[in-house]
């Protein structure tokens, strides 16, 4: 019995001494706060507690948060740098959105910064159906840097320009003139609308226990959610399902490093789209290029309303879309029967006759040779795949004069 005592004794003892270590007082806040050098204004109340409070609440949210501070903070970084913006303004990312690039909220905002869609559009960051680059941490970041230099332009404050960029410059001035013309964040504090008033409190939160952490007995976490990745450029319709299934990458995985894709599927564009893949997996996804295209529709074929109607589980979208497809050609994706032939462009060659010659399409050559234009230049190595039967109808072609191969267009 004794023994049993004296170990209960010890856990109550510790459980004790660990809630202790978790709270502090608003003494060791604010003295705290004092000796972080930052261009942007730490000043504490009241309000600030409460959120430093609901931080050190949850702790193992707080060690996720720290973990992937590591990831982000480097690159938040060096973009607020590249536009003489303080770095310290990483710390509104925490606040604003829990570094979650996927985040979203009521009224419409999305991304790492939670920014609008009015200030969004107003730095040009594409947002349509199927993509957000609100959602790219780093196209988002050079928005919010160039934002932010605006506010500090006009409030030449950085707790102004944060509660400005949670409520609009707009709403920010007449909270100014409700509050008395003052330019104390304080003092306009209780006129802030409702949703926007708490982001500059929050952010001093996030400042202090990104900082402070330790002193409150919480271990950083080493998060594995990212590996070392290459972009690869993807030029027409496809979709998370099919790379997952092709590649053999989880699709948790690719969502991970591609959050700007909203619907898991990489829509058609004419410049087409770089995407994130593991470093191991970006040398596979060249080598099966062809096997991934093949079992998605042409864009001309690809229907994009139908995929706005459509259920978001990408994967059903597309295999409704494979579906339509013939039979035959869902065969001959199963069987490779091609072969590489090499043409070399003569002056005059336009692209639109190559394909004639071949009997491929323009898009097909483009891709093929990564071309971003339709113009041929003379001299150039065209890489054409033809079917294996006829290599050497299609080989001859390359030796053929003009007049010859405007007589093979007309026999056509």
């Amino acid at each position: 019995m004794k023994i049993t005592h004296i170990i209960f004794f010890l856990l109550i003892t510790v459980s004790f001494n660990a809630g202790a270590q978790q709270k502090g007082t608003e003494e060791q806040y604010i003295s705290r706060l004092a000796t972080i050098k930052s261009p942007v204004e730490l000043s504490y109340h009241s309000e600030v507690k409460r959120y430093i409070d609901a931080y050190l609440d949850n702790p193992e949210k707080t060690r996720e948060l720290i973990g992937l501070s590591k990831y982000y903070f480097p690159m938040i970084e060096r973009t607020l740098r590249s536009k003489n913006i303080p770095t310290d303004l990483k710390y509104l990312a925490v606040a604003i959105s829990e570094l979650n690039p996927a985040a979203q909220s009521i009224s419409g905002a999305s991304g790492i910064w939670m920014m609008s869609y009015n200030v969004s559009k107003m730095y040009k960051l594409k947002i349509n159906s199927f993509v957000d680059e609100r959602r790219d941490p780093l196209k988002s970041s050079v928005a919010l840097a160039s934002h932010f230099k605006d506010l500090f332009s006009i409030y030449k404050q950085w707790s102004l320009s944060i509660a400005a960029y949670g409520c609009s410059p707009v709403m920010l001035n007449k909270c100014i003139r409700m509050g008395g013309n003052s330019l104390y964040f304080w003092d306009i504090y209780p006129y802030i609308p409702t949703a926007s008033k708490d982001l500059y409190p929050q952010y001093i939160a996030a400042v202090y226990i990104m900082n402070f952490y330790r002193e409150h007995g919480i271990k950083p976490v080493n998060l594995d959610l990212f590996v070392d990745a290459d972009s690869v450029l993807v030029n027409r319709w496809l979709s998370f399902q099919q790379i997952s299934s092709t590649l053999e990458i989880s699709l948790e995985q690719l969502r991970k490093l591609n959050p700007v894709f909203k619907k898991d599927i990489i829509p058609y564009n004419i410049e087409g789209y770089w995407i994130k893949l593991p470093k191991n997996k970006s040398k596979q996804f060249s080598l099966l290029r062809d096997s991934l295209y093949n079992t998605i529709p042409k864009s001309t074929e690809f229907s994009p309303v139908a995929i706005q109607q459509a259920p978001i589980d990408s994967s059903e979208i597309v295999t409704n879309e494979i579906k339509k497809n013939s039979e035959n050609e869902t065969a001959t994706s199963k069987k490779f029967d091609k072969k590489k032939v090499t043409y070399r462009v003569k002056k005059g060659d336009v692209i639109s006759d190559v394909s004639d010659w071949y009997d491929v399409s323009v898009s097909d050559i483009k891709s093929w040779n990564k071309l971003n234009s339709a113009k041929l230049k003379g001299g150039q190595n065209l890489i054409i795949w033809v079917k294996a039967s006829k290599t050497g109808y299609y080989k001859r072609i390359n030796s053929l004069s003009a007049k010859q191969k405007r007589k093979l267009k007309n026999k056509d």
